[in-house]
């Protein structure tokens, strides 16, 4: 046997000083009106992918989202944490972008109109605008308001 070979070695997955340079992680395009679930997808493939360092969670959302989106946090990026800074950018994402729980009641309210919807889809989209905030009882009261009069 060759003394300049060594032989393989078994990567431990489990040691949490063992590093993955490289993996590809594809994220998703920034949804802007649903940033909480665009950063829960993300996340999905962070795990999947094996990725669990702050840094390089950082630097893949700074380089997934759009000049637009950057704008809303361009605080963060000129000076970032030296800890946290993906929480930190996460947080920050989601406060900005995020409706107000104001705007999400005001489209609630007089906004949302079946359209071309099943009326499934719009109770669906009725009770997420609603958070925790409006009783099943009172969504399902606009609802019906807003489904064709049956005649």
């Amino acid at each position: 046997m060759d003394e300049n070979k060594s032989e393989p070695t078994a990567l431990n997955l489990d040691n949490p000083n063992t590093e993955i340079n490289r993996v590809a992680v594809k994220p998703p395009i920034f949804w802007r009106n649903k940033p909480k679930l665009w950063f829960l997808q993300l996340e999905a493939q962070f795990v999947n992918s094996g990725i669990s360092l702050d840094a390089t969670k950082y630097n893949i959302v700074v380089a997934a989202v759009d000049e637009k989106v950057l704008d809303f946090v361009v605080d963060i990026l000129s000076n970032p944490p030296e800890n946290e800074k993906y929480d930190t950018l996460k947080k920050a994402l989601l406060n900005r972008l995020t409706d107000t729980k104001e705007s999400r009641l005001k489209k609630l309210l007089t906004d949302l109109e079946l359209g071309d919807k099943r009326p499934s889809d719009l109770l669906r989209q009725m009770k997420s605008l609603a958070g925790n905030s409006i009783s099943d009882e009172v969504i399902k009261s606009l609802w019906l308001q807003r489904l064709p009069q049956q005649t």
